[in-house]
């Protein structure tokens, strides 16, 4: 029975009841398939539509892919369905995308691709492992980059879906080597048919393995396997087929551990020849011991060669017309189940777009004056051949704003006045102890003014007594002249002392001068003065200056003259503010203040970076870029 649900809703819609020629193919690690054809002319191909979803038998859901129409005698159209795992192929890890190493565990990594779904299908429901392998990916879908998580794994693993609950779930199982056979299938039995296969072609016992980049850049395992570039099958297998030499390479992986182990994984495949067995397998009863699922650890018996294999089976096909022709197909070795898986269908297939190049680093700088709304711009280009950018680094430093000269602008005439000075006593130097001698004068005439013609009175005088003092009495004894006085000198004789009182009484002169005027010559002549030494104390009281300053300019004086005190900055993405710095030095990274909504650095188009300080400030910005450039671009000169 064939049960059809619509998409959006995942409600049934029809059960397509006369479906024939249905088959069933299930691989390990891989997605399954459903093939099954209606009639011509059944109503129910109404709701085959592409990417509808399909069930048979209660079993896991698919949806619908394409559909062939055949003209036979039926007159049938052919649907082929997949697994609706492959939904996770319709979606794509844009960009570059790295996951993983220490801290981040296989399910952390699970997640994460399934983090990215648009539509929340698949959540993780178990993971048996724990380990901290680093996983990078570029432009490949989510189902990819899911089954590049398991490669590494050491032991088998085997992805298990459960499609009976939505969102569905999705499981990461280890699978036991040392439990018993869950499935017995042995000749007279369950098996209709057994092929055998061997294939020696694609031994392999010495392997280097390559990562990521090219030439001496390219990543290798030595750092991680005491210096030897390769991996080396054990003596055993190598006495058995000597030394076969093979390289390689998976670019997505860039961690060396993680590409170690990925290459164990491989060794172990390659090592021994690749046995292909397919058995016809047919279910004789509804018993867990006959029914075959992949995964399960099957013990196959021949007893005519008493012989009996345990293994796992990996592959298989279930045709549910011709049960006789389903078929298995089991691992030779356990390891086996565990390696690489093989590509996927057509349409899952893709093209990995790893970058191949060389890295690059290039720098630019920027110094300028700014301030809190004028901020230091600096603009950088990023190629479109930088696949991948590992950082952008910037130091910045902040210092005073710097002008180069200083001149003041004219003004208009202004009084000041100067402040109130004086109230003290201030000595001069002492100065003097010296002779000088004028300057000669002289030599001319000159005439006085007319004076007198009028009467003068003096004062009145008188109305006392004086006494003379004591003379002597007139008694000659001997003569003695006066000193000259007026061109005259007087006779005297000594005589007894005595003395005089003279009484003058009240009284004044009347004297009256007539108008006249001198003459009078000054000859040549010249004046000559001592100066001895000396000092002045002066006393300056206190007072204040009026002063007028008229309108005038200044000429330009060169130098460096420094302002502003900025103690913090801002920085701003394409006028988008990013994130705020105190302090005057700080060395940024600015990768993650690059992305853009799509979470990556755009490319081929020029970025702007700008600072803005909080006061006035001269800004010093050093940048640097260093990223994976592929060796392409659209000129070759």
């Amino acid at each position: 029975m064939i049960e059809i649900f619509e998409r959006a809703t995942r409600r049934r819609v029809a059960i397509a009841e006369n479906a024939y020629a249905v088959s069933e193919q299930q691989r390990a690690n891989a997605v399954w398939y459903l093939n099954f054809t209606l009639p011509y002319k059944d109503p129910k191909n109404e709701y085959c539509k592409p990417f509808w979803y399909v069930r048979h038998d209660g079993g896991e859901l698919y949806r619908i892919m394409p559909s062939t129409a055949t003209v036979d005698e039926s007159g049938g159209i052919a649907y082929q369905c997949e697994h609706v795992l492959a939904t996770l192929i319709d979606t794509v890890l844009f960009g570059y995308h790295i996951v993983g190493n220490l801290g981040t565990y296989t399910a952390d990594c699970i997640r994460y691709v399934l983090d990215h779904q648009p539509v929340r299908h698949w959540v993780l429901d178990r993971c048996d492992f724990r380990n901290q392998f680093e996983y990078g990916w570029e432009q490949e879908s989510l189902l990819s980059a899911l089954f590049s998580i398991a490669a590494p794994l050491a032991g088998p693993y085997l992805w298990k879906t459960d499609t009976s609950v939505y969102p569905w779930r999705l499981s990461l199982t280890r699978l036991d080597t040392t439990g018993l056979p869950e499935l017995y299938v042995r000749r007279k039995h369950n098996m209709t048919s057994y092929q055998k296969g061997s294939d020696p072609q694609q031994i392999v016992t010495r392997l280097y393995p390559l990562g990521y980049g090219e030439g001496v850049n390219q990543l290798g395992i030595a750092s991680v396997n005491g210096g030897v570039p390769y991996l080396q099958s054990p003596k055993a297998v190598t006495d058995k087929y000597g030394i076969i030499e093979r390289v390689w390479i998976d670019r997505r992986y860039e961690d060396p551990a993680s590409l170690k182990a990925a290459a164990q994984a491989m060794l172990d495949e390659l090592q021994e020849p690749l046995l292909s067995c397919t058995i016809g397998f047919q279910e004789v009863s509804r018993s867990d011991f006959d029914r075959a699922a992949v995964g399960k650890r099957v013990r196959i018996l021949f007893p005519e060669m008493q012989e009996q294999v345990d293994t796992y089976v990996t592959e298989l096909t279930r045709n549910y017309d011709d049960p006789d022709s389903s078929t298995i197909t089991v691992a030779n070795r356990e390891t086996n189940i565990a390696a690489t898986v093989a590509d996927l269908a057509d349409r899952q297939r893709i093209e990995q777009s790893y970058a191949q190049g060389a890295t690059q680093i290039y720098s630019q700088a920027l110094q300028t004056n700014c301030d809190s709304q004028n901020g230091a711009v600096m603009d950088f280009f990023i190629p479109a051949e930088m696949r991948i950018i590992n950082k952008v680094l910037a130091k910045i430093r902040i210092k005073r704003f710097r002008a180069y000269s200083q001149a003041t602008e004219s003004a208009q005439q202004t009084v000041h006045t100067t402040t109130e000075a004086g109230g003290s006593v201030v000595t001069s130097t002492s100065s003097g102890a010296s002779l000088s001698t004028s300057e000669s004068g002289g030599g001319s005439s000159g005439t006085s003014s007319d004076g007198g013609g009028n009467t003068l009175t003096s004062e009145g005088g008188g109305g006392s007594t004086t006494d003379t003092g004591v003379s002597g009495i007139n008694v000659r004894y001997d003569y003695a002249m006066t000193e000259e006085t007026n061109g005259h000198r007087h006779l005297v004789k000594q005589v007894i002392g005595h003395q005089h009182q003279v009484t003058f009484p009240p009284h004044n002169h009347q004297i009256r001068l007539n108008a006249h005027s001198h003459t009078f010559s000054v000859p040549p002549h010249s004046h000559i003065f001592w100066t001895q030494g000396h000092s002045h104390n002066v006393t300056i009281p206190g007072h204040s200056h009026n002063v007028t300053i008229p309108a005038h300019a200044h000429n330009i004086t060169p130098g460096i003259f420094q302002f502003g005190g900025a103690q913090s900055f801002r920085i701003f993405v394409g006028g988008v503010w990013k994130a705020s710095y105190y302090g005057t030095t700080a060395e940024v990274d600015l990768t993650n203040l690059l992305l853009g909504a799509d979470r990556r650095i755009p490319r081929g188009s020029w970025l702007s970076l700008e600072v803005r300080p909080d006061d006035l400030a001269y800004v010093s910005i050093d940048l640097m870029v260093q990223g994976f450039v592929q060796s392409r671009g659209d000129n070759t000169v």
